[in-house]
């Protein structure tokens, strides 16, 4: 276990030597994990730009909440807690309430239905934060799981501010209805699990 945890320190501290700017945008939210020096960074054994969408995921939602956490002390956490699978080279549990109480946050699992819902009776506060787990073709559910977090805007109607929905993405994607974050191209995904995420009390 001690040869794991040093594997996993080091780099960490590889990571931390990571100039991010250029991948970071003017709101401090991260898009585009296979780009740049984002995508380079070390996932467990694996990379950002193929792995990493789960660390990057809770890294815009606590940008978004106004507790950031850097992201290299966010996947060295995934990596010691247990969250990765297969050493990084499958991602990461998308089941992490745990870890975002760790960072002062809380979650809450929230039907896509009901989503629909608020949103049409404009019961959705501006500004809240939510994380989306999808799997990117509805035709084969078992590859392509793909995390990532974005931030309802109630104004004009509501639409929905996205971050990193895409691996080489430049900056958020805003899409007015929750069917507009599904779609890839001619696939349509599907969602695995969608957390409301806050600052605990």
């Amino acid at each position: 276990m001690a040869f794991f945890n040093d594997a996993a320190r080091r780099r960490y501290e590889q990571n931390l030597r990571s100039d991010l700017s250029a991948e970071t945008d003017r709101d401090g939210v991260l898009n585009g994990q296979a780009r740049g020096r984002l995508g380079e960074l070390a996932f467990g054994r694996s990379l950002v730009a193929r792995a990493g969408c789960e660390a990057i995921g809770v890294y815009n939602a606590l940008v978004c909440l106004g507790i950031p956490r850097p992201l290299p002390e966010i996947i060295r956490d995934m990596e010691l807690r247990g969250y990765m699978r297969a050493w990084g080279y499958m991602g990461a549990t998308p089941w992490f309430s745990p870890l975002l109480r760790h960072y002062g946050a809380r979650s809450r699992v929230v039907l896509p239905s009901h989503l629909r819902r608020d949103q049409e009776l404009g019961l959705l506060r501006d500004g809240e934060v939510f994380l989306f787990s999808i799997w990117n073709d509805r035709r084969m559910p078992f590859k392509g799981l793909h995390t990532f977090a974005g931030m309802y805007e109630a104004r004009e109607g509501g639409s929905w501010l996205i971050f990193n929905r895409f691996n080489e993405d430049k900056s958020a994607r805003r899409c007015r209805e929750l069917s507009d974050i599904l779609r890839n191209g001619k696939r349509t995904g599907a969602f695995l699990v969608i957390y409301r995420v806050e600052r605990e009390e």
